[in-house]
Parts: C-alpha cells; structure tokens; sequence
C-alpha cells in the first residue's frame, strides 16, 4: 500500500456536484483530488459518442441564467450553451408555445378550461406564491382537486411535475411544488452544448488543474476512512495499484446510500442509516434515444400531457447540430412511472414510451430509429432522491459531505439542485479554514 497521496480536499466522483465544489475549493487556493470511477467525466451529465451521435448519460438541457451558469462565470470557467427557446406543450394533438407572463393560465385555456375554472385555479396559486404555502404534508393533486376537477388541467401539471421533477401530482407535496417555483421560476430557460454535456464537466475540470487540483479517472473507491469520528481520506485503486489518501476533508458525490457504504463502520448512528432507508426515495425515469432524418416536429422539445408515461420529447439537434452526424437528428424522449413507489420493470417502462411515442406521433417507427433505450435506477438513477425527501449534506462523521441530487436544497431539482450541493459544501469548507487560520 503506498500511502504518499495526500491533499486538502478528497473529492469521490466527478459528477457536477463534485465537480462544482472542486472548482471552487481548486481557485481558493485547496490542494484537491477528485477520484471518478469511469473513464469519462460529468457521472449524469455526460456524453456517449455513439454512431456519431452524441447520446446522454442523465442530463439534456442545461439551465441558463441561474445557479449553474452563475457557477461558472463565479470560477471562470467557459460556458457554452446556446438556449433553447421558449417552452412547448402539446396538449390535445396541438403543440402550445408558452408565452413569458401568463404562462399557466394561456396552457389551461388552451386545454378548453372555462374562464371561470381558469380564474379560480389561478387565484389558488397567486395566493399560495404570495400569501400563504399550502401544508406541506397535502399532495400537489389534492390540493388542485380543490379548485378543479378537470382531468386536462390536470394533465398539465402533471407533465410539468413528472419532466422536471421526477414524480407525479399526486406523490408531490404541494408545498415542494410552490418552493420549486418560488426557487426556480419553474426553469425557464435552459439550452443544449454544442459540445454534449460532458463540455460543462470537462470546463470546470479544466478549472481544478488549471489551480493545481488532480482529477482522477478510473479510480475506484474502496474506503473512506476515519478515526475517532473524524474523516482521514479513502482508500482506492488506481492503475491496478492500491493507494491510500490522506485528506481532513472528503466530498462525496456518489449519493448518501453509496457515501455511508463506503464509510464502513465510521459512521454509527444508527438513526442516521435507518433515516437514509426510510425518507430516501429515488427517482426512477426512462430516457429512449432516436436517429432522425428529420426534425419530429417543429419545435426543439416539448412537454407532453395526457399519455402513460411518456413527458418530454427534446430535439437538441435543432439548435445544436454537432450532436449528430451530417443530415440526421437527434431525438430523446423521457418518461417516468404514474406510481413512484411500486416495482420498476424497465423493460414494461421502455414499452410503455414507445407506445406513448406511436400514440402521439402518427407514423413514429418509420420515421425514428431506436440508438440507446435506457432505464435510470438502481446505482444509477435519474435522481438519489425525490425533491422534499433529500438528506442533510453533512453526515455523522465529521468532515464528510455529501454533495449531488440526494441532498439538493428544499425547493431545487435536477442539475440546479446538484450544483447547489456543490457550491454549498464548499463555501462551508473555506468558510471554517478562514476561521481556523485566521483568514480574512
């Protein structure tokens, strides 16, 4: 065992979380490590080169103008995203453009609900956004049951909820939903990289070596370690070597489940482990990808109401042409189960998006060619937790986070939810060295 690595901050798994935390830890002047078990960067926001195609590992469209791209500009690093445009919903065969003020309202009417019912429902969510938040414990669909009983309507909350999400109306809390859009605005404007996803984890990558850090790949973690209740480092594998690292403060981003795994006997509280197996439930979603010779439909994605699974449908290619060879397109659709707690069959969930797609789309098959066909769960899966049941960031042993989609703030969600994690953690790390050192 070679026991000579050593750093100031031990960073397992280079996902965008991890990823963010490095950066900002690298440019503050922390020696740091970054173990990723893969060959590639980025965990779920990744790319595989397949078929001269540009196929996703988890994440497709990249928030603009908020937590993320506020990131990278904070660290330096290149940004490249061209946005997307306005979001698209198709309801009742017709794809609706979602115009900048009045969005929800313009989507319920264009679902055939009377003004009246459309008045009532928008009075229920101005006063929840601007007078009082809904109890916490009431579904999102109970709670619209109240002021509606119109199945379209409903619809369209559900595909909202289920895309960008991960569950369904009636899993939801309310009160999760209205700090989603108090916190988020709902994620209104998010775009594709020319470069695939892994563009972003490469960028802020570049940051950590550029300021001395180390990213490590196909590294293997097999330990973390500590000593009387304190982190000491990890151990890992590392070009067919075992090695062992030295590190006052280790960032895991490999999920809580995995974090308290590898921590082995460190972390005591059985409270703590038996709360990770009862609040703890992931998010589960299918993700079917395309080669197209044609564009599906006009614009680059849409939000899909009144089908069994199927939520969203996204054509990068139109904005960005580089994820395709020559002449072709690419086209992902996602899906989610009506019931996030029941057995997932992956193979049922492919099935039931391809039915969705034949539904929707008349003349689907001849016009689509399947490349990937893919099921997020497990290990892997579309998030750690679902929004309003995520972890605490700091765990029992002192000096051990955990950073990434499991333990995303109150309101958050997806790639905003993860790189909030990141910058969190690290913000307190250099807050408590400035402390101990004296620093201004």
């Amino acid at each position: 065992m070679d026991h000579r690595a050593h750093c100031d901050v031990l960073i397992l798994g280079s996902g965008m979380g991890g990823l963010a935390a490095a950066a900002l830890l690298a440019r503050d002047g922390f020696r740091v490590i970054v173990a990723e078990k893969m060959p590639r960067l980025g965990g779920r926001c990744s790319t595989m080169d397949y078929n001269g195609f540009k196929c996703i590992t988890g994440v497709v469209g990249v928030e603009t103008r908020g937590v993320v791209q506020g990131l990278f500009d904070r660290v330096g690093a290149g940004f490249d995203v061209k946005e997307a445009g306005p979001p698209h919903y198709l309801i009742n065969g017709q794809i609706c453009q979602v115009p900048s003020r009045g969005g929800m309202k313009h989507l319920m009417m264009a679902a055939g609900a009377g003004a009246m019912e459309v008045e009532t429902v928008m009075n229920a969510i101005t006063g929840a956004l601007q007078w009082r938040a809904p109890s916490s414990d009431v579904p999102l669909g109970d709670w619209l049951r109240q002021y509606t009983s119109n199945p379209r309507i409903m619809e369209i909350f559900q595909a909202l909820v289920s895309a960008v999400l991960f569950v369904n109306v009636n899993e939801l809390s309310v009160h999760t939903y209205f700090e989603f859009l108090k916190k988020l605005k709902g994620i209104q404007r998010f775009g594709y990289a020319p470069g695939g996803s892994i563009s972003l984890a490469r960028s802020l990558a570049k940051v950590v070596v550029d300021h001395g850090g180390e990213i490590w790949t196909r590294c293997r973690v097999n330990a973390i370690k500590s000593r009387n209740n304190i982190v000491r480092g990890a151990t890992v594998s590392r070009r067919g070597k075992n090695l062992s690292i030295k590190a006052p403060v280790v960032i895991s981003n490999a999920g809580p489940k995995e974090t308290a795994r590898l921590a082995e006997t460190g972390i005591r509280d059985q409270y703590y482990l038996r709360e990770l197996e009862q609040r703890m439930t992931p998010a589960r979603i299918t993700a079917l990808q395309f080669s197209m010779d044609e564009p599906l439909f006009e614009s680059n994605h849409l939000l899909v109401t009144g089908t069994q699974s199927l939520n969203s449908v996204y054509q990068p290619t139109m904005v960005c042409p580089e994820w395709a060879p020559d002449g072709a397109h690419l086209l992902v659709a996602g899906s989610a189960p009506r019931n996030s707690l029941e057995p997932f069959d992956g193979k049922r969930e492919i099935e039931q998006c391809l039915a969705d797609l034949r539904a929707v789309f008349p003349g689907f098959e001849s016009r689509a060619r399947l490349l990937l066909a893919g099921t997020f769960q497990g290990a892997w899966p579309g998030m750690h937790s679902l929004p309003g049941r995520d972890m605490d960031r700091k765990t029992p042993v002192i000096n051990l986070y955990n950073v990434g989609d499991g333990v995303k703030p109150f309101g958050y969600t997806g790639l905003p939810g993860v790189v909030a994690t990141g910058i969190d953690v690290a913000e307190e790390v250099m807050g408590r060295n400035r402390i101990l050192t004296g620093a201004p």
